[in-house]
């Protein structure tokens, strides 16, 4: 077998699964196995259907050091050798410059006698930083990892922290669909079978990372992943690829939405973290790629599925919904898109479902009251009766007008291509 085939998980329901590690270094077909028991219950990384965490800053409104420590303690005790494989899983990569790197700080590790966090520490430079993404793997199957390409900017502790609240406005029976992966193992046969022109193959290939052996679970599993790159074109702020749960995050755009920011010349500056609805919109294209996902079929990859926005049905209600209007044009200052209809949408359908779940989370008396029909839909046939409190319940205002100043810096920043 191949040495990157790292980590398994059964899965006796959806709720309590098991993970099975069949070593971390040159797995042999002999390799025994160990079974870890109750993770991912998304216990600690509850659901908050309030405006709580919408009206933070980046540095509020996350778990504090010691709750992390608490669920760590929750999934690791009674589960020796689990902190060696997801530490192994977490910093895997195939970069040659990565792998140096992990060289030195499991050798500094090995010196001090400390166990694998000090790699994750050493991985993020940061202790808080490595307990945060070990506890978001261990309750919510969230992999936060530095892009395979080496020289690429890379996630912060505030970062982080937008993750973790992202994440939290998604309901846990949403997160435990978008962590499977479509199986990808019989890719080889299907283009020489169905003879798809190379242009399409060097599509579908792009659409998963360079190391993707190691981050599929041998299950054909993959937990959600959230990685930095450079978007389509170095342009867009995310990216989620058709039938796959991995966001990339551009970071330089990514941060314009962040607290004090401004950018083009919309007039406005972010009082919160903004960046919150930029992650909830990508959150909803991995829930339209895996909403109909049952974990069986052999061929469910790239635009061979059905989705929510390909549903013959749920197609019709999503083109006859109107989108809500952002209050204060809050979305224009961070989206590249040519054409810009009643905020993040830009004509396409699955940009539209996007906005609508984006919209029922974060401002649903807006859309409620815009788009009744499809607001009563998304509550009873998406999110199963879950109702939310939005930005419109923030206590404080969320926005302020530039003054002169600011305006004119902002305003050479750049103004939307048409």
């Amino acid at each position: 077998m191949k040495d990157l085939k790292c980590l398994m998980i059964k899965l006796p329901n959806l709720r309590i699964m098991g993970l099975i590690l069949l070593t971390a270094m040159h797995l042999q077909a002999s390799a025994q196995e160990q079974f870890f028991s109750g993770l991912f219950q998304n216990r600690f990384f509850t659901l908050s259907q309030d405006s709580e965490l919408l009206c933070t800053t980046s540095e509020s409104g996350y778990l504090p050091i010691e709750r992390l420590n608490e669920i760590i303690h929750h999934y690791e005790n009674n589960n020796p050798g689990l902190r060696q494989a997801a530490v192994a899983f977490l910093t895997r990569h195939t970069h040659p410059d990565h792998l140096d790197d992990l060289k030195q700080i499991k050798k500094h590790c090995r010196n001090q006698n400390q166990d694998e966090l000090c790699i994750l520490e050493g991985y993020w430079d940061d202790k808080e930083n490595a307990l945060r993404v070990l506890a978001l793997f261990y309750d919510t199957k969230t992999a936060i990892k530095h892009s395979n390409h080496y020289r690429l900017p890379r996630f912060e502790a505030d970062h982080l922290y937008a993750f973790e609240k992202g994440l939290r406005k998604i309901p846990p029976f949403m997160r435990d669909f978008i962590v499977k992966a479509k199986p990808i193992r019989d890719l080889d046969n299907v283009f020489i079978n169905a003879k798809i022109p190379e242009k399409t193959q060097r599509l579908i290939l792009d659409a998963f990372p360079d190391d993707t052996e190691s981050q599929v679970w041998a299950d054909d599993t993959h937990p959600l992943t959230i990685i930095p790159g450079v978007g389509f074109i170095n342009q867009v702020v995310a990216q989620v690829y058709s039938g796959t749960n991995r966001i990339v995050f551009t970071i330089k755009n990514f941060d314009k939405a962040k607290e004090g920011q401004f950018y083009k010349d919309i007039g406005l500056k972010y009082l919160v973290d903004f960046r919150i609805p930029l992650i909830v919109h990508e959150l909803a294209h991995v829930i339209d790629n895996f909403h109909f996902w049952d974990g069986h079929e052999s061929l469910y990859f790239f635009f061979w599925y059905r989705k929510l926005s390909t549903d013959i049905v749920y197609m019709h209600m999503i083109k006859d919904a109107d989108l809500a209007l952002w209050p204060s044009r809050w979305f224009d200052a961070f989206e590249f898109l040519w054409e810009v209809n009643d905020g993040r949408y830009n004509g396409k359908i699955n940009e539209k479902l996007a906005e609508l779940l984006s919209q029922y989370i974060l401002i649903p008396q807006r859309l409620k009251s815009e788009s009744p029909e499809a607001y009563a839909w998304l509550q009873k046939e998406i999110f199963k009766g879950i109702e939310y409190s939005g930005y419109e319940n923030c206590q404080n205002s969320i926005v302020r007008e530039l003054n002169w100043w600011e305006a004119a810096v902002a305003r050479p920043l750049g103004r939307r291509w048409r």
